[in-house]
């Protein structure tokens, strides 16, 4: 079960205003949130499912101007199964009002600290320096190397040291 309060706030809908938005015109309330379809994370995939979990919810609060109090609740609403389990013990140690005030940029390194360890980190910080094309599969290898390039821009950040890497890698 997701723990989310609205607490009287937040620009939620209810019956007496036949479905008008309370607050400032324009605030984002779960409903806007929802309808712009934020995928769901599940725990589980590592650090690239994290990634571009948090790139899909951010382009999503970025479309419906998400106000910064609003985005740990709503966000958690897209939790399921491992992350879901985790989010409710970790409200059950903070508390809820705690929890849904921590602010979008503490989660992310909270989720970053529990779904990718250090270990995880270093081995992918040291892939593409191993990262070769196996047979003629130049479709998986460069989606690996762009998911690489963009998880660790510093570790090739010259474009001419990334693309001497990539060919590096290819198959003869």
């Amino acid at each position: 079960m997701v723990q989310i309060s609205n607490n009287g706030s937040g620009g939620g809908v209810n019956s007496s205003t036949n479905g008008q938005r309370q607050g400032r015109p324009g605030d984002c309330i779960y409903k806007d949130f929802m309808n712009r379809k934020p995928i769901t994370f599940n725990g589980v995939g590592g650090i690239m499912a994290l990634s571009q979990w948090i790139e899909k919810t951010e382009a999503v609060f970025e479309i419906c101007s998400c106000p910064e109090g609003n985005k740990v609740k709503f966000v958690a609403c897209t939790f399921s199964e491992r992350a879901l389990t985790w989010w409710n013990g970790h409200v059950k140690s903070l508390k809820l009002v705690v929890a849904n005030s921590m602010g979008w940029e503490n989660l992310k390194q909270i989720l970053l600290q529990e779904y990718c360890p250090r270990g995880e980190l270093k081995k992918l910080e040291q892939e593409p320096w191993g990262l070769t094309m196996i047979g003629l599969d130049i479709t998986t290898y460069t989606t690996r190397f762009s998911d690489l390039a963009i998880l660790f821009p510093g570790i090739v950040a010259l474009d001419s040291k990334k693309i001497e890497r990539y060919i590096w890698g290819l198959s003869p």
